[in-house]
């Protein structure tokens, strides 16, 4: 039988859509509605030569990467079908549910009952389950509940073989290795995933939001550190500087040389209050004070009520350590001037790898150029930060090893990562 054929026979004619527009040799989308109709998707692709590229909810793939074993026919598998919520255990915290569900549907899904996922960004929780598990980023990251995968307490995924594997089969006390973390981040490289058990929270009886200011950024960073550092839990924190300040609220002017910090917590009241307390403390022993709370109300409803934010896109956005932040944030202002250029910047996604920096550059009030661009971030990373999304590599031996073992004529999303 053809490749199409083979792949009519797995899911049926109507979840079968060949994409003529991606050329040759011919390409297929594929929409399975079980977690079975993926692994004999992927049994009778890998069976006929093809590649197999998931692309989550709904997605119809625009263009195709290079392949580094030639030019072969592509199988696109879609997790549209895969929507639905396996288990839900209220008492243990835990929910069981299909990969191309998303983050917000399973919110909505658990807000009735008085449970959530977590204080994930809303732009990270339109994803599919899937997506946000398969690829890594620091976007998905909450300084009260972790990384998403850290949430993760087992998956289901298809090898390239079709075989199934489960990884949630024990407590998580139980020996031995854990391949969901190996899964995590993988970017369906060796397994696609097909459901995840997640670690879920009850809804909070109280969420406190505060506004501080800074006499400087490099107290700014200190005090968030601090407050982290004394156990604070916080739903979310912000740095802004002067100029970026001025951009964010209205033209809402600092003191010269100031910062604004704003955070939110969340839980039981008391343990909400108590980190806001943390939180007040820590900006007071670093010469800071309380100031105007509407501007972390406007914050927090931006980030989480759906709120406009004033554009454009950041141009620069870059991850640091705790110890390069301040060092990274004055190389990036310095060499934006030393080019004529001016930089404002925000700091979020606090946790205790560091944080992520969200830089503007800009010159006679637009974009700066590509180049201009080019050697700021340059600057960023001598100084020592990473691009946002950059991946180390120094695993990537042990990395080409499992995908050898797993998928041996890579079929798996070939083109990604090694």
């Amino acid at each position: 039988m053809s490749l199409y054929d083979e792949l009519v026979t797995a899911v049926g004619v109507d979840r079968v859509e060949p994409l003529p527009d991606l050329g040759t040799p011919p390409c297929f989308r594929v929409v399975p509605g079980s977690a079975a109709e993926v692994a004999e998707v992927i049994r009778r692709a890998g069976a006929s030569g093809a590649a197999v590229h998931p692309v989550g909810a709904g997605a119809r793939p625009s263009r195709i990467d290079k392949d580094p074993k030639g030019e072969r026919s592509r199988v696109f598998i879609s997790t549209q079908r895969l929507d639905q919520v396996l288990q839900l255990d209220e008492q243990s915290l835990l929910v069981h549910a299909q990969a191309g569900l998303t983050g917000l549907d399973l919110e909505r899904i658990l807000a009735p009952r008085g449970l959530s996922i977590g204080d994930y960004p809303p732009v990270v929780l339109n994803s599919s389950l899937g997506g946000i598990i398969a690829v890594r980023t620091p976007g998905k990251s909450s300084a009260r509940h972790g990384f998403f995968e850290d949430a993760v307490v087992g998956v289901s995924a298809v090898l390239a073989d079709g075989r199934t594997v489960h990884t949630r089969i024990a407590p998580r006390r139980a020996t031995g290795p854990d391949l969901s973390r190996a899964l995590c981040g993988s970017e369906g490289t060796i397994g696609f995933i097909t459901s995840a058990v997640l670690r879920i929270h009850t809804k909070p009886e109280a969420r406190l939001v505060g506004a501080y200011l800074l006499p400087s950024f490099d107290a700014a960073v200190s005090a968030v550190l601090f407050a982290l550092r004394e156990e604070a839990a916080p739903a979310g924190m912000r740095i802004y500087d002067a100029a970026e300040a001025a951009r964010h609220f209205n033209g809402h002017v600092l003191p010269r040389g100031h910062t604004l910090l704003v955070a939110a917590t969340a839980g039981p009241t008391d343990l909400a209050a108590c980190d806001r307390d943390l939180i007040t403390s820590a900006v007071i022993a670093e010469g800071g004070s309380v100031t105007d709370t509407a501007l972390a109300d406007l914050w927090w409803r931006r980030l989480h009520a759906g709120e406009p934010t004033p554009g454009p896109a950041p141009t620069l956005q870059i991850m640091a350590t705790p110890s390069k932040l301040r060092p990274v944030y004055k190389a990036v202002l310095a060499e934006a001037t030393r080019l004529g250029a001016s930089a404002r910047a925000h700091v979020s996604r606090f946790d205790a790898d560091g944080a992520v920096m969200f830089y503007s550059i800009e010159r006679d009030g637009v974009a700066a150029d590509d180049t201009t661009a080019a050697a700021v971030e340059r600057i960023a990373e001598q100084a020592g930060g990473w691009l946002l999304g950059a991946r180390a590599t120094k695993l990537d031996t042990y990395l080409r090893s499992l995908r050898e073992h797993l998928d041996p004529h890579r079929i798996m999303n070939p083109g990604t990562l090694v």
